[in-house]
């Protein structure tokens, strides 16, 4: 029999940012392939509904500003390869150690969610 995870096996930091907010979760899905400019967070972010945008700019950055105090994401350098690297006024983001770890625990947490409905795995 399988053990059951909960958050207290979860280092302190990332049961304490659990449960994350919609709109957190799909910024740090966003940045799980890497870092990214802040308008390209926003059109991942917001493809993830696609209903309806879920985050505005202002939203958007406001978010973000909240995701690197929370030692989440941070600030990074431009990949050299990338459009328009060199506009100083584009700020780029990627994930902190931390925030991997707060995005696998929430994807892991919304996973058993969607077991616990049977909703898993059905279209």
């Amino acid at each position: 029999m399988r053990k059951r995870r909960d958050s207290s096996d979860l280092p302190p930091a990332v049961a304490a940012a659990l449960p994350v907010r919609p709109s957190a979760f799909a910024v740090l899905a966003a940045l799980a392939q890497g870092a990214c400019p802040g308008f390209e967070i926003l059109e991942r972010a917001n493809r993830s509904l696609p209903a309806r945008p879920i985050l505005g700019p202002g939203t958007l950055y406001r978010l973000l500003r909240e995701l690197r105090q929370e030692g989440l994401i941070r600030r990074a350098a431009p990949p050299s390869s990338a459009e328009g690297a060199e506009d100083e006024r584009r700020s780029y983001h990627e994930l902190t150690a931390l925030g991997r770890s707060v995005l696998n625990a929430e994807a892991a947490r919304l996973r058993r969610t969607l077991d616990l409905s049977g909703l898993r795995g059905s279209t």
